[in-house]
């Protein structure tokens, strides 16, 4: 039967384990459907932990890398901690397992997804230190979410943190050595983690064969690595050789990061020999659909930290690194040795009984899932509050190190995707998991999931019509600027927590906001005011205005130099680009010639160039930012009324609300090399971080076409 939980209906219980419950549940002010959490009763008195819980949930919170759960919200209903996340399809990789070995090339499509959680943590100060199958979420086509981060502790904790929150549960087959040290750990934990999932992903076999406690501590800290190869013929031995050194006694003696351990066996699958391959980062390449696969479990990872230790990337400078264990095989022909080690097993393991206390039958493994288990599940928004049930389809969209390089052709990705009406504007987040889209009739900010490709939530605007929006540079916020046309009597700015979708201030600004960016630190946002000839200056923080700068008539768009030094907006009715020296008070340096009715401005990703749009002569113009002197200009569709770079400098993008298409602009040559057909009045195009994509705004259809722009 259902109950009630605070604002949630209990409907079905979905996980159970040594951190506590899981449940699907219906969360009533949101009327959606989310994966609930409940922390273990025994921990409602302790007052130490509730206070952690809550520290490190906003550590935790900042996590925004694609393959980590989202969490929408964590707290305290009736005495008993919670955390409340995304319900999403799929089936972890334990269950996955039980099916036998995976194909190498397989096995690495998903690892590298969890690699790439595991980095962005590393790289915010966190470390999983749960790392195991049942932590793993496959959907079903092979998009992997990381779940439960929900051991992460302070920056220097020890194993001693591990035992009070009695974390072991399932966890002891893949534990560092350092674990059961009272040393500091960092993300080399996660790596050993890893390397013994790679070796069970490629046998269908836990790395050691223990059962108990004192058994599986010994494997850990005198055992040798397992090797693939010796349980599933044709292995390539290089595996073996990639697994021993991720799965090394002394951290120092690893991969540095999760993403060099799977770049070194994607380097040994290509070999097929046993030399030690390189090591070197890897770029994800989304694994192929799994037809079949039974939506069966629940991704649980905690933003809100509850069971989570926050810990540092590596020891801070001059510490000393822990220190070492025992490395090796045990000799042969040593039983004495052999039973020493095994009590001192024993010892370790007493230690941690007497350390976590009453919570002693945490430690103990149960043969449960953990924190993910099997059950029917629906998928939710990452990021809003008014939910859908998209189907997973299309690649993940993650942001690379190296800019995708762009076509001369780009290709549609997929129908059109119907979104609510009125889409007048679309960004992208700098992560290039979500999209935010203006809806200026509905009053409403729609969420496009990326991998999934369907709106995933609305966020209502009570302030007015949304028509602009931008993100910090963090993405931890988006500006959404608001006016109600035709008087122009309600002109402000929201800032939404992207975390939450939830506003976070309403701050009033001049007449007809049109295009905000933020500066490079994401301390200032600048706002064109449409009917004032002049741009408004809004600390973010402190939500106030705090200058103001007179420009010419009718500013649309403005555009901020990566060093936060200069500035460009386009001047509609006065048909010239204006430059700004943001060092002296916003002071006009010069005005550039622009067409008639120059719209919208963006600067080039080398930041040597800025393109405006004419949107009354259908034109497009690129000034010098050094020099101030148009260099070239050339004709593009009709009315072009929004201009975008690809990332590596060699194209951009305008959407032609009156052509009906999208310009794609050779930088060099202003030669426009294609232009699709979009829909009914496209207004804006956005480009993804990584450059594969673009996504463009049809006003009177109400649709987003995606289109591939990489080779």
């Amino acid at each position: 039967m259902p109950r009630e939980f605070g604002r949630y209906v209990l409907e079905e219980m979905i996980g159970a384990g040594g951190m506590g419950e899981v449940w699907r549940a219906r969360d009533t002010r949101f009327d959606r459907l989310v994966a609930l959490k409940l922390l273990p009763e025994a921990l409602n008195h302790d007052a130490e932990f509730a206070q952690r819980f809550r520290r490190e949930s906003h550590v935790a919170a900042r996590l925004r890398e694609p393959h980590v759960v989202p969490i929408h919200d964590f707290g305290e209903i009736d005495g008993r901690l919670y955390i409340d996340m995304r319900l999403v399809d799929g089936r972890d990789l334990g269950a996955i397992l039980r099916d036998g070995p995976l194909p190498p090339a397989r096995a690495l499509a998903l690892l590298s997804q969890v690699a790439e959680a595991l980095e962005a943590a590393h790289a915010d100060g966190l470390v999983h230190r749960d790392v195991k199958p049942s932590n793993v979420l496959v959907t079903p086509n092979d998009f992997v979410y990381v779940v439960d981060f929900g051991i992460a502790r302070s920056v220097g904790s020890t194993r001693t943190s591990l035992t009070i929150t009695g974390a072991t549960v399932g966890t002891l087959d893949y534990m560092a050595p350092e674990r059961f040290t009272d040393q500091p750990i960092d993300g080399r934990v996660d790596v050993y983690s890893l390397a013994c999932v790679l070796a069970q992903t490629l046998t269908a076999r836990k790395p050691f064969g223990g059962e108990d406690l004192p058994a599986l501590l010994y494997a850990h800290l005198y055992a040798e690595p397992p090797r693939p190869s010796d349980v599933v013929p044709g292995l390539p031995p290089g595996l073996d050789d990639v697994v021993a050194r991720g799965m090394a006694k002394r951290p120092e003696d690893r991969y540095a990061t999760p993403t060099a351990l799977i770049a070194a066996a994607r380097e040994a699958l290509r070999d097929g020999a046993g030399k030690a391959p390189r090591e070197a980062p890897a770029r994800t390449v989304p694994a192929a659909g799994l037809p079949g696969a039974a939506p069966t479990v629940l991704g649980v990872h905690s933003r809100d930290g509850a069971h989570s230790s926050v810990q540092p990337l590596g020891p801070p400078p001059g510490a000393v690194p822990p220190g070492p264990v025992q490395p090796g095989p045990v000799p042969a022909g040593r039983p004495a040795r052999r039973g020493r080690a095994r009590r001192a097993a024993l010892a370790a393991a007493a230690a941690l009984v007497l350390a976590a206390g009453g919570l002693t039958w945490w430690l103990w493994p149960d043969g449960s899932a953990g924190s993910a288990a099997t059950g029917s599940t629906a998928t939710d928004d990452p990021h809003g509050d008014h939910t859908t049930a998209p189907a997973p389809s299309g690649a993940p969209t993650r942001p690379s190190a190296e800019p995708e390089a762009s076509v001369a052709v780009p290709t549609q990705l997929g129908d059109p995707i119907p979104v609510p009406p009125t889409p007048g504007f679309i960004a992208v987040a700098p992560n290039g998991r979500y999209a935010y889209i203006a809806h200026r009739d509905e009053g409403v900010v729609s969420v496009l999931d990326t991998n999934s490709l369907q709106p995933v939530s609305t966020i209502r605007i009570d302030a007015g019509p949304p028509q602009f929006i931008t993100f910090s540079p963090d993405g931890a916020r988006a500006y959404v600027t608001v006016t109600n046309p035709p008087d122009y009597t309600e002109n402000a700015v929201v800032y939404l927590d992207t975390a939450t979708n939830r506003p976070l201030d309403t701050v009033p600004v001049g007449l007809r906001p049109y295009a905000p960016q933020t500066s490079p630190d994401g301390a200032l946002l600048y706002v064109p005011l449409h009917d004032e000839g002049r741009v408004e200056v809004l600390d973010t923080e402190r939500a106030v205005e705090v200058d103001s700068y007179e420009v010419p008539a009718n500013p649309h768009w403005i555009a901020v130099s990566e060093d936060g030094t200069r500035a460009w907006t386009a001047n509609h009715e006065s048909d010239v680009l204006s430059v700004l020296d943001l060092t002296d008070g916003g002071r006009v340096l010069d005005t550039v010639p622009a067409g008639d009715s120059p719209h919208s401005v963006a600067i080039s990703p080398d930041g040597s160039r800025v393109a405006v749009v004419a949107f009354d002569s259908s034109e497009v113009y690129v000034v010098d930012t050094a020099t101030g002197v148009e260099v070239a200009r050339g004709p593009v569709g009709a009315r072009p009324q929004d201009v975008t770079w690809a990332p590596d400098g060699r194209r951009f993008y305008t959407a032609d609300v009156d052509g009906d298409t999208m310009s794609v602009v050779d930088a060099e040559t202003l030669a426009v090399t294609a232009s699709p057909r979009t829909g009914d009045g496209p207004t804006s195009v956005a480009v993804s971080p990584d450059g594969e994509r673009a996504y463009v705004t049809n006003l009177n259809d109400a649709t987003v076409v995606v289109y591939e722009l990489g080779a």
